[in-house]
């Protein structure tokens, strides 16, 4: 056999090569969870993709975490829902941890969104065709009586954390991070789920216990992105804030202003019925489309907020309607009312419900992906699309269209989270009709 020479390197040497492994290893770690964001060109070119995290070990585990954060905001509810939908797919048995940051959450709001969530375990539930329903239980941390956090952490069958690095998200020696640094950096913080499972571990080690694993979300919903939604003017419709909420004897009692003092007419907002409504949230020129098959009452939100996006005695509201040859893949096309039949149902309604638009509103036919607001001779007027957080992304391509190819302004997303996304859906009511055109065809039989 050959004989290999060895030489030693010095003592400060080898001290060196360790110090320049080391910080190797912290980089690689470091960049691992920074998010992976670039611009190309315009600020609305944006892409985005999701932070692998570890690969999951199973197809199904037996005991997962899922880690919410209690909501404030559609942002928070979009991301719960998600997490949600992910965790529900990946275990036969789920404990909900319901998170708050602060304490301004009364009891009657952990108790209100304790029952938000199992109405959402339920609406996903039927989605997931699953036999039977998940073994579920939801721990609002803060709720009188509920089982802490760390005591879910300590159960011998727990084998997966699902949740966001928006919600766990700061670097922690322990496992109880609330992710507040990675919140109020905005999407560009250190640390975040990957870290917050490594510290889980580190303590179930301690105790003699196996390791999680990580399950990550995706993709994250561009509804929960704040970075997608700042880059694309999006405005959220059902958030409420301050001055939402304020009325005229409101901001007399807060402000301690006479009444004959506030001027109505200043251009910053108008009263309807007592109350401030921001200028900022109505406009001059907008559109919304959609098949509207059976105008069930998700078509009847989208359409309500539509109309409460329009400014008053001079805006204008176009109605986009798919045409029929564009439905032909949709699962039970042959159940989709003809087009006409679709646009009269959307005039029923906005004639009902608003019928001092009549002649300000138009419902129009769509053949194209972008209809009129992507168009070259009509697209210059409108100023604001209404549509869901599910549709995010083809309000992102027509802003794209209109500023990189006809060179117009982008139009203001006025964006509402869509609820009871499977037991309220087109889709969910055509496989219905079908199933009971069956069951009265074997009747008959």
């Amino acid at each position: 056999m050959k004989h290999v020479d060895v030489k030693f390197l010095p003592t400060s040497c080898v001290s060196s090569l360790i110090t320049i492994l080391l910080l190797l290893e912290f980089a690689l770690h470091t960049f691992a969870f920074l998010p992976n964001r670039r611009y190309v060109g315009v600020k609305l070119q944006y892409r985005s993709t999701t932070t692998l995290f570890s690969v999951p070990r199973k197809e199904k585990y037996n005991h997962g975490i899922a880690i919410l954060r209690m909501p404030s905001t559609s942002i928070d509810r979009i991301a719960n829902e998600a997490i949600l939908e992910s965790a529900i797919q990946k275990t036969n048995k789920l404990s909900v941890i319901l998170r708050s940051s602060d304490n301004d959450h009364s009891l009657a709001l952990l108790r209100q969104y304790a029952g938000e969530v199992y109405s959402t375990l339920w609406d996903c539930t039927f989605s997931s065709k699953a036999p039977d329903f998940l073994d579920v239980v939801v721990y609002p941390q803060n709720l009188p009586n509920a089982a802490p956090e760390q005591w879910i952490h300590h159960r011998k069958d727990l084998d997966m954390v699902c949740s966001h690095d928006s919600i766990c998200g700061w670097f922690s020696g322990s496992a109880s991070g609330r992710g507040k640094l990675f919140s109020a950096s905005e999407g560009s913080g250190m640390g975040g789920l990957r870290d917050h499972v490594a510290a889980l571990n580190a303590d179930r080690r301690g105790r003699g216990l196996d390791p999680v694993d990580t399950l990550a979300v995706e993709p994250w919903p561009k509804g929960a992105d704040i970075q997608f939604q700042r880059d694309n003017n999006v405005m959220y419709m059902d958030d409420v804030t301050l001055q939402d909420s304020l009325t005229i004897a409101d901001e007399v009692e807060i402000n301690g202003l006479e009444s004959s003092n506030i001027d109505e007419d200043d251009g910053s907002s108008v009263f309807l019925g007592g109350a401030r409504i921001e200028s900022k949230s109505l406009f001059q020129n907008v559109c919304v489309g959609g098949t509207f098959d059976g105008m069930h009452y998700g078509h009847r939100k989208l359409l309500t907020l539509a109309v409460s996006s329009v400014s008053p005695q001079t805006g204008k509201l176009l109605v986009g309607v798919t045409v029929d040859e564009m439905l032909k893949a949709k699962q039970y096309a042959d159940l989709i009312p003809p087009l006409k039949e679709r646009m009269d149902g959307v005039r029923r309604f906005l004639n009902r419900l608003a019928p001092g638009m009549k002649n300000r509103v138009r419902v129009v036919p769509i053949s194209d992906p972008y209809g009129p607001p992507g168009s070259p001779d009509d697209g210059i007027d409108f100023d604001a699309l209404v549509l869901s957080h599910e549709t995010l992304e083809n309000g992102h391509l027509l802003n794209l269209h209109r500023t990189n190819t006809l060179g117009f302004k982008p139009l203001v997303l006025l964006c509402t989270r869509r609820t009871e996304a499977y037991g309220m859906s087109s889709t969910a009511l055509r496989e219905r009709r079908s199933r009971l055109l069956e069951e009265a065809d074997r009747a008959a039989s």
